[in-house]
């Protein structure tokens, strides 16, 4: 019994050291000098990811703010053909962060709304043509960003997919960043009304970005 349960124990011992990948080498002389070597293998897997943010978001998490942009026409100015500023955002003045970063390749950038901006009358519409959007680089960089003027994927004017804008990866990385800024045209009288609203009568935009 005892010589069974040592030959046990070393069949064990011997399992663990070679499923452990290790390596050893051992010197043995009696010259000035010994050298003894072992190695290891290193395996590092990196997943795909792809990140947007527009407005406001922490850096690699989801967030599930969505962000309002206000625009209110002054009376005396209605349909004159002067931009109306926004306000809101995360940057405030009708601004908000822009940040992508993919490392699989080419990303596409598009904006979608589900119709023409309404004030709960069908008839009585704005069309998302009607909302300028200037792109500009952010007042400070975000380490290992790229920080420009993202172009910004035109709105169609009906709703649905606006033109979407690829962001062209170097070496399979894209790390951009930048702000838009929202205003209304403003180029032709209207119906009185709230046009769109928080998640109501067209008001909301979806941006995605597609990584192949």
């Amino acid at each position: 019994m005892r010589i069974e349960a040592r030959l046990t124990l070393l069949a064990a011992l011997a399992t663990a050291l070679v499923s452990a990948h290790a390596e050893s080498d051992f010197a043995s002389g009696n010259g000035a000098s010994l050298t003894a070597t072992a190695r290891l293998d290193f395996i590092v897997t990196i997943p795909r990811v792809l990140y947007l943010r527009v407005g406001t978001g922490t850096s690699f998490t989801s967030v599930g703010t969505v962000n309002l942009i206000d625009i209110t026409v002054p009376a005396a100015a209605v349909g004159n053909g002067v931009a109306v500023a926004a306000t809101g955002g995360d940057i405030g003045a009708g601004a908000v962060t822009v940040r992508v970063m993919g490392n699989g390749g080419n990303i596409t950038l598009n904006s979608n709304t589900t119709g023409p901006l309404n004030n709960g009358v069908a008839a009585q519409q704005i069309g998302w043509n009607r909302i300028n959007v200037a792109s500009a680089p952010l007042a400070s960089t975000t380490s290992g960003f790229n920080n420009s003027a993202i172009p910004h994927p035109a709105f169609n004017a009906t709703g649905g997919a606006g033109t979407a804008v690829l962001l062209t990866a170097s070496n399979k990385m894209v790390q951009q960043e930048g702000q838009w800024t929202y205003s209304y045209a403003n180029t032709e009288a209207v119906a009185a009304g709230t046009y769109g609203g928080v998640g109501v009568n067209n008001g909301r935009v979806t941006y995605t970005a597609s990584m192949p």
